[in-house]
């Protein structure tokens, strides 16, 4: 404006700054040339630093400046120059401006100048302003070049944070003015007082005045005059807030700038501050300036635009005009759809909108919580009585009402507090009294603090509460009752984008709202273990716990109850906790201590006990903030919470399943939408992002819900035995008396359900018995050296314990106390002490809340609890075989069903590794009394007194944990005396109650999980006919039936030509697990040297020999031979526990005289305790198997064990028995169809051997019949030349005439012009083919296309995919011109070599087949020939020759276009007639005989059905039954992915060439171990089976087989220790001696010495299995 108006004031301001420096420049110079050409001036002016200020630097006289001091000099004139060049710089701008303008800017000044200057100027436009602008909001001119500025929406807010600001940063006299005024604003506004624009100016211009004059004294005050008239330790200087900032010491110096650093960091703040707010009331004077005044009569609008429709209606001020002008005195809204900017904002700032009016309408809580606040942070008898005050509103009912009424009181007592700490922040310590009277100021809280403005500001912020309060009593009880009668017009157009917001903030708030309602309660019992374990344990704390632990019990117990009085509950823990909060904090004051002492008689230590004892100014502040804030929680869950809650816990009265709040706003925003005028308009950002946070939140809800309902169902069926198992654990971590309760309770409660219900209520009764007398135990009157007993030690001889051992002992360590016998002691943290019992607790009530929450889900749903108790309701035994994935949730709703009583071997074989000890011997025998019963049936009735027995047992052995008292002083009897052969490892290994060697209680955690207690619906011994229909038909029987095969109808569907992966699954597991079985056992007698290890290699090596004869035979038969392998495995287990005695507690002596039966049995302690381990290993000779101790190996052969024997009893084994029994009628099948094959082979090369001969004999008579023709020409020739055909070109020799069309092309190209003469020399011409006639004799043949690669068939398909038109011109062209972008490059890169790996995947799975095509087509046949025999064999059908005939078509049937095979005895072969195309993809294409020996097979049935002769692949082609479960398998197969595919190929090729397999393993085994009983193998390698032909016979693998296994148990016999060559000292002396004779025969004792034995032993059997499979194991 000023670039615009050079006659303004801001020209003159500009000249005046510009002469004004230009003087001082001046001054400066002509001052500096007279005082250093004159030097009696310098004389005149005197010294530079004169004690005694004169008013000399007040006047505006240029200053002596010290050339000597450059950077202060600068710094002097620096501003003059600074101020001169700016003014030049303007003015000059401003002049080429204004030109540059010329007549058309000066013929739109009009509408550029300020309004309110074109207002002035011409009355006359007053009536041309539009109405919008003729009250408070201005608008945009129509047609205006520019906006008019209007001022900024916080910029009266920015004023008023200015001055609060400016008044509490340096508390003085002079800043008390904004402080005040900053109060008296506030306060007006609260009360909805009027304003005026012309006051509002008045107040901003006399703000401005004031702030410049005080910030003009500030600066005045940095001189050295000034401070000398008031120096700063005056009060006057003090009481004003001056303070010296700048200092004037330095005499030397006396330009230098010197700052004083001593004042705090307020000091240096407040001119900025000042200067802040000077800046800002100038710019609101100018802005409100430039902003046209409102022509509104003398009735003012107050703050109608902040308040939403729904509220309690506009607030107008008092009015002095006639009523009926009040249609006059209105905001008109324009809600267009024209972008107005005064539209838009308000639609932006909704939500905060109502977020700030619903703070503002619970103002009243905002409130009280400051008024707590502030009590408990500021500690004095003044904020005392504002805790006062908030306690008496939380507990009036009508709080709301009371708390308005009390709002100008509140106001008025907290700017009383905020003007007391503003008067004590004044630098007036020494004027301000200290005590009044007998009191001290201090306990009022008037104390000057250290930064007066930290308390200062957080206390106006806690007052701002009561403003708000004020404000809103105004608007409710005031402003309504005087609102005039004339309604308020306002004009609105309707717009759908509010309510869109407001509808989804709804239900967002409604979200929120019922969350609070659940889960505020949690924040409740959160707080209560605070503020219980906070600090020191005291009796006020005691009390919290045991009001807690009381609502827990009624929770648990007696939940109706427990509704009925939680009110009364809540009111009363608010009732004692303001209590609480008003004794602690009196109890802080200075003679309240004495008043307490006297009052009831207690001692301070007794009332420190009780809560009472004075704190430091830290631990104060800790002690009444959280009993304050647990207040505060109790009470928002007492008003605000509690009838939710109680509307949602009230099991009685569930209301029906509502649908989610997000989708019913999104409802209700689409029916706005369709209804809505804009409903074709495109949404706005917001909507848009409001559309997709809609879906996502269903998609989150939906999520969310499914999982809670999961999860829920889960914990139903498991929180019971997670509380009973952690309760037990808590119970075993700290053994007494008191918790010897609960494991009574839960022993007898898991086995027997009907006692559950009960040990939750008694269990928690009793947990809150112990937390309490714990809490009670921790106070310091509880002294218990009082009561502790002083036990004497017995002499040497009156005790087997030695010195050492005694002073351990429990008896005489030191004082006994008698109560922790009975499970209580001191212990700190307190909260680490108790929060075992705690969480029990906590446990116990989560498993109610669970229990309860799925009833009301149920009920709220309609839904029955499932009979079956499981997770997936949806599931039964009729969805089994569906897929993995059914297959998977059957298992986890019936696992422990179906294996609940292998679960309980292993649970029990556990028990016995963990402990080995005395004890567990009983487990075990009662395991080998289990399983010699073998059927369900009868272990069913053993079971009830088998759980019965661990339930005593385990009581009885925690019994033995706690002991006798120690408070007795009384010893056990195998203490007594040393004639008792009684030493501490045997006390411990007996497991008997000992002080020196307490019995280890955690191991019993091992006994209490023990499947013996299973879930009463899931209970596998329940008799069958206490079983429902429904529990039947859901999960299935579950029988050990031994006569399964006897039974026609099997119910599970055949699997053994898969048809899914489930049924691949199954395979491996029903049909392959047995072989890995066999594996573990082999590989648990060959990790441990022992002769147990040794009859696990037997057994496995028997099974491995005939356990394929062992699979056919019926289920009797196989499980007697099983079952005595569990019993020999059991047996072992249980003799390793039983020399656990030798091993752990007289290890010493057989360490000593012994030493064969350690490296015999291999005995090493498992269990840590008993010796030191460096201690026995000093013995080199006899070391301790350390790492092949323990029954690890042993417990995980006995669970493959009792896995197979289920697999045994499943229905599903004997599809894998029929399949056995099937291929054991095959086993010379496939030597039938390889003999066919290579018996076919040898007729195809006997028949190219005929053709060839016949081809040469008709040569040799074309080369004869040629030579006599050259004869005879050559004789006629030499007598008449041939001139007309030129002689023929003759190939060089080596040439042989190329048949393919292209070659003859280029052959017959060649002139005979062009080739030059040949002469006949040696007449090799002679022996020339006339492939002219061959290819004339010769059957035309259409040439066929090669195949195509696996790569070529991929970039084939890929450049069709480029070819086809996706996106129009405008894509291809884009794709054409990102075709030269780096980026693009990469990409298609790398796609190429993605396609290149994926081609050659393929094109490896196509190799692999090719090559194993023989064997897949042997292979199909057996496969469907075993089909069929198996269905026969399923049906108990008869077996003979010709029950395979119906499979294949005879050649006259016409099936096949090729004849029929002629039968042996027929001589000759018959011609294949033209168009019978042979079988591709293999070489057996002739399937005529010549002799009757080519048909010789094997003499078992079925060997030689009718028409055997034909090859696999022939008999593929006359195939005349299809089956569709084979059909499907082959789908299947053909429907997997590359990486699968190739796996298979893969697997198929080291199939068709095992034995290769075998002899590579067995060489390298014999190159890795090289010995001389590993020898012999190689030597039958290639001396026996690399010479049979066509392939070794049975005799030699089963020859590599048994050699191989005796040479395994050979080398394992020579790995004892007890063996002269093993010892220590004679395998040190002989390392890396390759002349060591154990080493040169392989007996030598090394750590892997059978790692590939038992891989060549694997390869064998593998190829054992395929020989038998493809039907190649008997020859005969």
């Amino acid at each position: 404006m000023g670039c615009l108006y050079l006659a303004g004031h801001t020209s003159r301001l500009l000249k005046a700054l510009l002469g004004t420096s230009i003087l001082f420049l001046l001054a400066h110079f002509i001052f500096q040339i007279c005082l250093y050409t004159l030097p009696i001036l310098d004389q005149l002016l005197g010294p530079s630093c004169d004690p005694k200020p004169s008013p000399a630097p007040l006047s505006p006289s240029p200053t002596r400046l010290d050339l000597s001091d450059i950077p202060n000099s600068v710094r002097l004139v620096a501003p003059d120059v600074g101020i001169l060049l700016a003014s030049s710089l303007c003015l000059c701008l401003c002049r080429r401006l204004v030109p540059k303008a010329g007549p058309a800017a000066r013929g739109r000044r009009p509408e550029s100048v300020d309004p309110l200057e074109r207002v002035r100027a011409d009355p006359g436009t007053v009536s041309t302003i539009p109405p919008a602008m003729s009250c408070r909001a201005p608008a945009r001119i129509p047609g205006a070049r520019r906006p008019v500025p209007r001022p900024l929406p916080g910029d009266g807010r920015l004023g008023h944070r200015g001055l609060a600001w400016m008044g509490i940063t340096l508390p003085s006299a002079s800043s008390s003015v904004y402080y005040l005024l900053f109060v008296g604003l506030c306060t007006w506004w609260a009360c909805h007082l009027p304003t005026s624009r012309l006051a509002f100016d008045t107040l901003c211009f006399l703000v401005g005045i004031y702030a410049g004059g005080h910030l003009l004294c500030l600066y005045a005050y940095q001189t050295p005059f000034v401070q000398g008239v008031f120096p700063p330790p005056t009060i006057w200087a003090r009481l004003f807030g001056f303070k010296d900032v700048v200092l004037y010491r330095n005499c030397s110096q006396p330009n230098a700038l010197v700052l004083n650093t001593g004042h705090p960091w307020p000091v240096y703040v407040n001119p900025g501050i000042l200067l802040l707010l000077y800046y800002t009331v100038a710019t609101l004077v100018k802005l409100h300036r430039l902003d046209p005044p409102a022509r509104c009569p003398a009735r003012e609008l107050v703050e109608l635009e902040s308040w939403p429709k729904d509220t309690d209606g506009p607030m107008l001020s008092p009015s002095t005009g006639k009523p009926g002008s009040g249609a006059e005195n209105c905001t008109v809204h324009v809600m267009g759809n024209s972008p107005q900017p005064g539209r838009r904002r308000p639609a932006e700032r909704l939500p905060l909108h109502a977020l700030g009016h619903v703070i503002l309408n619970q103002s009243y809580v905002c409130a009280l919580i400051a008024m707590m606040v502030w009590s408990i942070t500021y500690h004095s008898w003044l904020t005392f009585v504002l805790l006062l005050w908030a306690c008496l509103i939380w507990t009036v009912r009508s709080r709301h009402h009371f708390a308005m009424l009390c709002s100008p009181f509140l106001l008025l007592y907290g700017i009383a507090l905020c003007s007391l700490q503003y008067v004590w922040g004044m630098d007036l310590a020494p004027e301000l009294p200290t005590r009044v009277g007998f009191m001290s100021l201090e306990q009022l809280g008037l104390v000057h603090p250290k930064y007066p403005c930290l308390d200062l500001g957080a206390k106006l912020l806690l007052t701002l509460t009561f403003w708000l309060l004020l404000r809103q009593f105004v608007k409710e009880k005031l402003l309504t009752r005087r609102c005039p009668a004339t309604p308020l017009l306002e004009v609105t157009v309707s717009d759908t984008e509010p309510s869109r917001q407001r509808d989804v903030l709804k239900a967002l708030g409604v979200l929120v709202r019922d969350f609070y309602a659940k889960y505020w309660i949690c924040v409740c019992a959160g707080m209560f273990i605070v503020v219980s374990f906070a600090g020191r344990l005291v009796v006020y704390k005691i009390v919290y716990m045991f009001l807690f632990l009381l609502c827990l019990t009624l929770f648990q117990v007696y939940y109706s109850l427990w509704r009925k009085v939680l009110k009364g509950f809540w009111w009363l823990v608010v009732a004692y906790t303001m209590l609480v909060l008003i004794a602690v904090y009196t109890y802080q004051f200075e003679d309240f201590p004495m008043y307490w002492r006297n009052l009831t008689g207690l001692t301070d230590e007794q009332l420190g006990d009780l809560g009472l004892e004075q704190f430091s100014v830290s631990e104060l502040f800790s002690s009444t903030l959280i009993p304050g804030f647990f207040l505060l929680a109790c009470i928002l869950q007492l008003h605000y919470f509690h009838r939710p809650f109680m509307h949602i816990t009230d099991l009685e009265h569930i209301p029906a399943a509502t649908i989610r709040l997000l989708r019913d706003a999104a409802a209700a925003e689409n029916a706005v939408t369709g209804d809505s005028d804009t409903a074709s308009q495109a949404p706005t950002k917001w909507g848009l992002v409001l559309e997709r946070l809609i879906v996502l939140g269903w998609t989150f809800s939906d999520t969310l819900t499914r999982a809670q309902v999961f999860v829920g169902r889960l914990l139903e069926l498991h929180i019971l035995k997670l509380v009973a198992l952690y309760t037990v654990w808590v119970a075993l971590q700290e053994v007494s008396l008191m918790n010897f309760l609960l494991v009574l309770l839960w022993a007898f409660a898991m086995p027997y359900c009907r006692f559950r219900h009960m040990a939750s209520c008694l269990s928690t009764v009793w947990t809150c018995i112990i937390i309490v007398c714990k809490m009670l135990y921790q106070l310091k009157i509880v002294d218990p050296s009082e009561y502790s007993s002083n036990c004497t030690q017995p002499q040497l001889n009156g005790t087997n314990l030695n010195p050492e051992e005694l002073g351990n002992s429990t008896l005489y360590r030191g004082p006994v106390d008698p109560a922790n016998w009975f499970g209580i002691r001191k212990g700190y943290p307190n909260l680490g002490y108790i929060q075992n019992h705690l969480l029990v607790l906590l446990l116990l009530v989560f498993e109610a809340v669970v229990y309860r929450r799925q009833e009301y889900y149920r009920k709220q749903h309609q839904l029955v609890a499932p009979v079956t108790e499981t997770i997936f309701e949806d599931i039964s035994r009729e969805h089994l075989d569906h897929g993995l994935g059914s297959c998977a949730k059957y298992f986890l709703n019936y696992f422990y069903y179906k294996f609940g009583l292998e679960i309980c071997f292993l649970m029990t074989v556990n028990v016995i590794g963990q402990r080995m000890n005395f004890m567990v011997i009983l487990h075990g025998c009662w395991l080998v009394v289990i399983l010699t019963r073998r059927r369900r049936a009868a272990i069913a009735r053993l079971w009830p007194k088998y759980c019965l027995f661990l339930v005593v047992f385990l009581l009885y052995q925690y019994l033995l944990c706690v002991g006798m008292p120690p408070a007795l002083c009384v010893d056990y009897p195998w203490r007594w005396t040393r004639a008792l052969p009684f030493n501490s490892a045997l006390i411990k290994w007996l497991y008997l109650p000992d002080f020196f060697v307490a019995p280890k209680s955690t191991n019993l955690i091992s006994e209490y999980p023990h499947p013996p207690h299973p879930q009463p619906t899931t209970n596998p011994w329940q008799p069958p006919a206490e079983r429902t229909e429904e529990w039947l038909r859901a999960a299935g029987e579950n029988t050990d039936r031994l006569d399964l095969a006897r039974d026609p109808h099997n119910p599970t569907p055949n699997f053994i030509h898969c048809r899914s992966y489930l049924d691949m699954v199954k395979v491996v597991v029903f049909r392959y697990l047995f072989w890995f079985v066999l594996v573990v056992v082999f590989i648990t007698g060959a990790t441990r040297i022992s002769l147990f290890g040794l009859g696990y290699l037997l057994a496995c090596f028997y099974l491995l020999l005939f356990g394929t004869a062992m699979l056919r035979k019926p289920a009797r038969a196989r499980l007697v031979l099983w079952d005595c392998l569990i019993l020999y495995n059991i047996t072992v287990i249980i003799s390793k526990n039983m020399l656990s005695l030798l091993s752990c507690v007289f290890v010493q002596q057989m360490q000593s005289n012994f030493c064969w039966v350690i490296q015999l049995f291999s005995l090493v302690c498992t269990v840590k305790g008993y010796y030191d381990p460096k201690e026995m290993g000093k013995d080199q000779d006899c070391s301790l198997p350390v790492e092949e101790a323990g029954i690890i190996w042993d417990s995980i052969c006995f669970f493959f064990l009792l896995l197979q024997r289920r697999v045994f009893l499943s229905y599903y084994y004997l599809h894998v028995m029929l399949d056995l029994q099937a291929s054991a009628l095959q086993a010379s099948r496939g030597v039938a169809l390889f003999k066919a094959s290579t018996l076919k082979s040898m007729h195809s090369h006997r028949q190219a051997e005929k053709k060839s001969l016949a081809q040469l004999k008709r040569q040799m008579e074309r080369i004869r019949a040629k030579q006599e023709k050259y004869h005879q020409e050559r004789a006629s020739g030499s007598r008449q030349p041939c001139r007309d055909h030129p002689p023929r070109a003759v190939p060089p020799v080596g040439h042989r005439p190329c048949r393919d069309t292209r070659c003859r092309g280029t052959s017959r190209a060649v002139t005979p012009r062009a080739a030059p003469a040949v002469l006949h020399s040696g007449e090799y011409f002679l022996f020339e083919s006339d492939s002219e006639e061959e290819e004339e004799a010769a059957v035309p043949e259409e040439p066929q296309p090669g195949r195509q690669s696996a790569f070529q068939v991929s970039m084939a398909r890929r450049k069709r995919r480029r070819k086809a038109p996706v996106g129009g011109p405008q894509d291809r062209s884009s794709g054409r011109g990102a075709r030269g972008n780096v980026v693009q490059r990469v990409l298609n890169t790398l796609r190429f070599l993605w396609v290149l790996c994926r081609a050659m995947v393929d094109g490896l799975t196509q190799w692999l087949d090719a090559c194993t095509r023989e064997h897949a087509d042997m292979s199909t046949v057996l496969r469907l020939e075993r089909y069929v025999l198996t269905r026969r064999l399923a049906t108990g059908e008869d077996m003979h020759r010709g029950v395979l005939d119906e499979l294949y078509l005879v050649g006259e049937q016409g099936a096949h276009p090729c004849p029929r095979a002629i039968p042996s005895g027929h001589q000759g072969a018959a011609p294949r007639p033209v168009g019978c195309p042979l079988p591709t993809g293999s070489q057996e294409q002739v399937t005529i005989l010549e002799s009757q020996e080519d048909v010789a097979g094997s003499q078992e049935l079925l060997a030689l059905p009718q028409n055997r002769s034909r090859t696999a692949s022939e008999l593929l082609l006359s195939r005349r039954l299809y089956f569709p479960e084979l059909e499907e398998s082959e789908r299947f197969y053909r429907s997997h992915n590359r990486v699968l595919k190739l796996l298979l190929a893969g697997y198929r090729c080291v199939a068709a060439h095992s034995e290769l397999l075998c002899y590579f393993i067995i060489i390298l085994n014999n190159m890795v171990t090289a010995s001389v009983i590993s020898l012999f193998l190689p030597i039958l390698v290639f001396l026996w089976a690399m010479l049979s032909i066509p392939r070794p016979s049975k005799r030699f693998w089963m020859t590599a087989i048994i050699f191989t296994e005796v040479m395994v148990v050979v080398k394992y016999l020579f790995q004892f220790g007890f063996f002269p060559w093993n010892g220590y000292t004679m395998l040190v002396r002989n390392e890396g001696k390759p002349f060591f004779p154990p080493r040169i025969l392989g007996l030598e004792k090394t750590d892997r010495y059978i790692k590939y034995d038992l891989i060549q032993l694997l390869a064998l059997f593998f190829h054992r299995s395929l020989l038998l499979s493809y039907g190649l194991w008997d020859h005969e």
